[in-house]
This record gives C-alpha cells, structure tokens and sequence, in this order.
C-alpha cells in the first residue's frame, strides 16, 4: 500500500489557488520531519496528546543539570518518543553531544556563548529493512558574556 507523504510546513494556502496541491516528499523526509518535530516539541506541548514531545525541555532553565545528565534525559526521552511516535522505524539508536559554541559579532562589543547539540538517530525502515539515518544540530540557548 502506497502511502502519501506531505512535506512539512503545511501550507493551507496552496490548497486555496486553483489546481493546488500539497508538496510531498519520500517515506525518508517525512520521518526526519516527524524526529524534528518529538526533538523541539515540550512535553505536554501538543494539546492533542500531552505525551507527545521530549522531556528534556522540562529542564531548559534549570542550571543544576549537568551536560551529561542533559544528554542522557534527552537521549532516553526521544528513544521513547520514536518507540510511541514514530513506527515507520525500528531498532532506532540515539546519541547527544552537548557542546559549548563561542561566537564574537563584529557588530556587538561581547562575546555570545551558545549551547549546541548534534543529534544522530540511526535505525532500520520497518517497511523497506533500509538503514535510516538522522543527523541535526540544533542552538539551545544564547548566554553573553562582556
């Protein structure tokens, strides 16, 4: 059975001009567009369904939580997440890496330092056996220093 994929951001006015469509995209996309989603989504977050989200964001202001302990609540919740949320892909392995970025503005007389994390997932397509694999990094939060 052929399934229809629509490529994320859904755009409503592309329904409204005469001949509109939707964009679509391969079964790949369409995952990388759902782990996007379960990453930056807070738990509770979606009003239709409190699980849906990851609960590392819970901790966002929290300076008591340490990079490992971060990487590890992330780590656990999105496997968690992909397992509920996500049945296109099977055997999913995830990994975190926190780091600290420095960044000086030419424009600006301080220096900004930023939380990222590199995230990987690599699993297998339930439908096809293909191996699947998922690889971002995502600004966590601005910090100044002058």
């Amino acid at each position: 059975m052929d399934k229809t994929n629509y490529r994320m951001p859904f755009s409503p006015d592309s329904l409204m001009v005469e001949g509109g469509s939707v964009d679509t995209c391969d079964e790949a996309e369409s995952i990388a567009h759902n782990i996007m989603l379960l990453i930056t989504t807070k738990k509770g977050e979606n009003r239709y369904d409190d699980n849906y989200g990851n609960e590392v964001w819970n901790l966002e202001f929290d300076n008591g939580v340490s990079s490992g302990m971060w990487e590890t609540i992330f780590i656990n919740s999105l496997k968690q997440q992909i397992r509920a949320y996500e049945p296109r892909i099977v055997d999913a392995k995830v990994d975190a890496h926190l780091e600290f970025v420095e960044h000086n503005y030419d424009t600006k007389e301080h220096t900004e330092i930023k939380k990222k994390v590199r995230i990987a997932v690599n699993a297998r397509m339930e439908a096809s056996g293909e191996r699947y694999s998922f690889v971002t990094e995502i600004f966590l939060s601005p910090m100044s220093i002058d």
